[in-house]
């Protein structure tokens, strides 16, 4: 079994992967490469993790950063297929019930390379929160 937050990550994950646009696509790894034929894309990935004790008995609440991050080739339309990617994957997470309360904060964009390729991507960046019995981190209660 894997750390809450991976099996969070996971779960997810999951949900984006039922997107026609990056089908087959969609990696929980932050550091997974693309080629420009694999494009669009999506990597799921924990960002940061916050821990507050829920009670004195060992149960803590973790308040997940998770980023949603799309990539696409550059186009001429880069910014309309970077948001109609948003847009989907948005809906695919929050319905019909997000999972662990999660919350959308912030979207973000921007130019990458990968490779030779001019890559533009776009970012949800939402929040989950479980709860864990600090000694059993790989059961969220």
């Amino acid at each position: 079994m894997a750390l809450a937050a991976a099996q969070v990550v996971d779960a997810l994950a999951a949900r984006v992967a039922a997107q026609a646009a990056v089908s087959g696509r969609v990696k929980t790894s932050r550091a997974w490469p693309w080629s420009e034929g694999e494009l669009p894309a999506c990597r799921v990935f924990a960002a940061d993790e916050r821990i507050e004790p829920a009670d004195l008995s060992g149960i803590n609440q973790h308040t997940l950063l998770v980023d949603v991050q799309y990539s696409a080739l550059a186009v001429a339309d880069l910014d309309d297929a970077l948001h109609a990617l948003a847009a989907s994957g948005q809906t695919l997470l929050f319905a019909p019930v997000a999972p662990y309360g999660l919350q959308l904060t912030g979207i973000s964009r921007q130019l990458a390379t990968e490779g030779e390729a001019a890559i533009g991507q776009i970012t949800l960046q939402v929040a989950a929160t479980f709860f864990v019995n600090q000694a059993a981190p790989e059961i969220i209660i």
